[in-house]
């Protein structure tokens, strides 16, 4: 895919965020909750970083616009957008709600163990 190409499936996404300094809509940023626990954080935080070691930009809990929806990471690379969620206190039923409010044509990726959390499942 050719570098405009790229950057127009880029903005597709992008303009469907939620941007103001609240929103974890800032690419590279890593940001954290008080409600999240201590394990959740550190799965996410991997993930996080091994994308940004790969090329990825990522976002953590950005905020979709319409419908609230916050992913703990939203990835892009080479044209293709990926959500990343790791589950922790969520139910299934929980997240398949949850999913619904995602935009259309996103990969869902769910990590439950530190196993997950290797490049060839976001690649």
């Amino acid at each position: 895919m050719n570098k405009i190409k790229i950057e127009i499936e880029k903005r597709k996404v992008l303009n469907k965020l939620n941007h103001n300094s609240l929103s974890g809509n800032k690419e590279g940023s890593f940001n954290i909750y008080a409600s999240e626990t201590e394990d959740h954080i550190k799965k996410k935080f991997r993930c996080w970083l091994l994308l940004r070691k790969n090329g990825h930009y990522v976002w953590t809990e950005a905020i979709f616009k319409n419908t609230l929806a916050r992913p703990d990471l939203l990835t892009f690379k080479n044209g293709i957008w990926k959500i990343i969620e790791v589950l922790q206190t969520e139910t299934e039923k929980e997240l398949i709600e949850k999913i619904k409010k995602y935009p259309e044509g996103i990969e869902i990726i769910k990590i439950k163990d530190y196993s997950d959390i290797v490049l060839s499942n976001f690649e």
